[in-house]
């Protein structure tokens, strides 16, 4: 497969993984759902999600598709949950960050 498509692939899960990280962001803003406005959007995006990961599914394997789009939104939604909401970004999280971030590089070598 070309350098290319493999581009093509990880542009569509990172566009993918951005929607999953805007939906976890809006699931949270929006009270449990009790929000309707926002519960509507939190459910188009993320199916959103799901079809961009289905055109990226076309030229990887789903093993790293899916690993590269969880990966990004664990890291993202951590940060972003810190900078938006001010959780907690224990040592033991960023450890795990940093550890999903090697793993991410892993699976990009293995492409």
């Amino acid at each position: 497969m070309s350098d290319q498509l493999h581009l093509v692939a990880i542009f569509w899960v990172v566009i993918a993984s951005g929607c999953d990280i805007l939906g976890n962001v809006l699931t949270k803003l929006s009270n449990g759902f009790s929000k309707k406005r926002l519960a509507l959007l939190v459910m188009v995006v993320q199916i959103a999600a799901f079809v961009f990961l289905s055109f990226a599914l076309e030229n990887i394997d789903l093993s790293v598709a899916y690993a590269l789009w969880g990966g990004l939104g664990i890291i993202a939604t951590a940060i972003i949950g810190r900078l938006m909401f001010g959780e907690n970004l224990h040592p033991i999280k960023v450890l795990g960050i940093m550890t999903t971030l090697v793993a991410i590089l892993f699976l990009k070598l293995s492409m």
